[in-house]
């Protein structure tokens, strides 16, 4: 997938999909440069297709022998030339839920807390940093995070990632001096007992809220004193490391950044970190880890590594950051394909942070690029990354400018906060972005300036309100975090696509153009006549109707808005 060609935006895409009320058969809108010889597939089984021209550029197909229940559905060209049989997908949909079995963690919405710039709970402790510290830096520490777990309980927010919160000498903490202790500047000084009893006190919190604890791991490097003795080498591995080696480590060292690089040629160092990451998640309870700079690691250590963790702790998160912060989307997807790859059969990671969608999103929901951005990254990276992909989606994070710095207005924030929550997939708000936290202008690549401290006295009580309508409609309806996803109609201003799952149909509208938007959508082999469909979030209301079989929706203008058919009707069979 790495060295697979790029596929050029709107090159070819499904507008329309959705089953008809025939087993098996289901009807696809195509558009863009449509192939003489279209190959369609339901879950790697070939369907038949008829053609019918619209004009335009599209044509419509209907499409028969899609398994029941299938999950995926992708479309490519016949392959060319003698002894080529392999099918490359140019375009693909997951229109089948999401197992909650499998993927326990697919549909949580993540709060990433920043440690030093969240909640300071205990000023005692803001001495303690003796090396870099962020101009911002707010004091952060985990007695805060316990102060204010009822408000992330309120948020609606189902697990907290924590930026990392071992003991280092820095303010962002990922020179770690060692894993298995709890930092001073987070903690309690000089006393590392107390400080991880008060760890287990925020977990042990977080989860009678029913919050999931998110830690996260830096695994590529630590810091350069890191504690050598029996605390921070428990198992007498001596693990050993390396001078920087990779282009990016390189960079950090010309920064000054204090950091040893663990040598993965070496496999006590190799057994040293697996049992680092499985002390967390096995003998402290965190559910899952988010694993920095993924890309310094050998693939065969993440496959392994994944592999001990679902028999230690089944169902726990692993999230990986694979990003080229000087590269594009469609360069990152590609890097990001290859850590969905398996090794020697095996998965390297349960999902990854999905910085294509982040870019393509900040630039149509911040910047004015049309709609149909969005419905072209979401089918190609579909197509490239595999059936096995659940991307980790978000808007913004500590490595790069907030969302508000690319633009002024809150309904744009809003209406991408929606977008991402309607997503299948673990979706990731950055804290701050639920109150229109923000900071100076813009920058591309990685920026620590989005790094400010949480505004407790000046809450944005409205835009909160807003943000906790769409978590909470997340949090209710499984179509939104687990469903598959149909789409319905995508041009320069608007998309709308359904979201299914056994339980309900979903159906999301985003509107970016600056007047209403009257839409007319056959649905009648998605919806039986009469379905009844409620507003969810959006803040406006909308008039549905399927008296007909077709939908009647005005989108207001500037905004994402859900509706749910209503639970007494059936959702559309399989």
């Amino acid at each position: 997938a790495a060295g697979a060609p790029a596929v050029p935006a709107a090159s070819l895409r499904f507008v329309s999909l959705q089953p008809t009320g025939v087993a098996g058969e289901w009807t696809a809108v195509v558009a863009g440069r449509v192939p003489k010889e279209p190959v369609f597939r339901a879950d790697s089984t070939p369907l038949t297709a008829a053609a019918e021209p619209l004009g335009k550029d599209q044509v419509r197909f209907r499409l028969k022998g899609v398994p029941a229940g299938a999950s995926r559905i992708e479309l490519g060209e016949a392959p060319k030339g003698k002894g080529t049989s392999a099918f490359s997908a140019s375009a693909a949909v997951r229109v089948g839920p999401v197992d909650p079995a499998r993927e326990p963690w697919a549909d949580w919405t993540i709060y990433h807390v920043m440690m030093e710039m969240f909640a300071n709970g205990n000023p005692g402790n803001d001495g303690e940093i003796t090396g870099w510290k962020h101009p911002n830096y707010a004091g952060g520490d985990l007695q805060g995070l316990l102060q204010r777990a009822g408000y992330l309980q309120d948020l609606g927010v189902t697990a907290v990632w924590l930026s990392p919160v071992f003991a280092s000498k820095t303010s962002h903490g990922y020179d770690v001096r060692n894993y298995y202790k709890i930092g001073d500047a987070v903690g309690v000084p000089a006393d590392p007992k107390a400080s991880l009893e008060l760890f287990r006190q925020v977990v042990r919190d977080l989860h009678g809220r029913g919050i999931k604890v998110i830690l996260d791991l830096p695994l590529n490097h630590a810091g350069a004193s890191y504690e050598r003795d029996a605390s921070g080498d428990p198992d007498h591995l001596d693990p050993k490391s390396t001078t920087a080696r990779q282009e990016a480590e390189k960079v950090w060292d010309s920064w000054g950044s204090g950091f040893r690089y663990w040598n993965f040629d070496h496999e006590p160092t190799r057994r040293f970190l697996k049992n680092v990451a499985l002390y967390w998640l096995t003998k402290e309870d965190v559910d899952g880890l988010r694993l920095d700079y993924a890309r310094g690691v050998p693939h065969d250590f993440w496959a392994e590594l994944r592999a001990e963790v679902q028999k230690a702790k089944p169902g726990a998160y692993l999230v990986g950051e694979v990003w080229m912060d000087n590269q594009g989307p469609e360069a990152n997807a590609h890097e990001i394909a290859t850590y969905y790859e398996k090794v020697g059969g095996q998965p390297q990671l349960d999902s990854l942070l999905e910085f294509p969608l982040q870019g393509v999103a900040t630039a149509v929901f911040a910047k004015g690029a049309p709609a149909t951005d969005l419905e072209d990254t979401l089918q190609e990276t579909e197509a490239l990354y595999g059936s096995d992909a659940i991307p980790s989606r978000f808007l913004d994070n500590h490595d790069m400018a907030r969302f508000l710095s690319w633009t002024p207005q809150t309904e744009r924030l809003v209406a991408a906060v929606g977008f991402l929550a309607s997503l299948t997939g673990p979706d990731i708000l950055f804290y701050g972005t639920e109150t229109g936290l923000t900071h100076g202008g813009p920058k591309t690549g990685f920026t620590d300036v989005g790094r400010v401290p949480m505004p407790w006295n000046g809450l944005n009580q409205p835009l909160l309100q807003k943000v906790q309508e769409i978590l909470k409609a997340r949090r209710v309806h499984p179509a939104m975090g687990r469903g598959g996803r149909l789409p319905l109609l995508a041009d320069k201003e608007v998309l709308v696509f359904a979201k299914v799952s056994p339980e309900e149909t979903v159906l999301v509208g985003v509107n970016l153009g600056g007047s209403p938007r009257a839409l007319d959508l056959d649905l009648s082999d998605l919806l039986p006549k009469g379905t009844r469909l409620a507003p969810l979030a959006g803040g406006a209301a909308v008039e549905t109707s399927t008296e007909t079989g077709r939908l009647q929706w005005t989108l207001p203008p500037l905004g994402t808005y859900i509706v749910a058919a209503a639970k007494d009707f059936p959702s559309p069979g399989r």
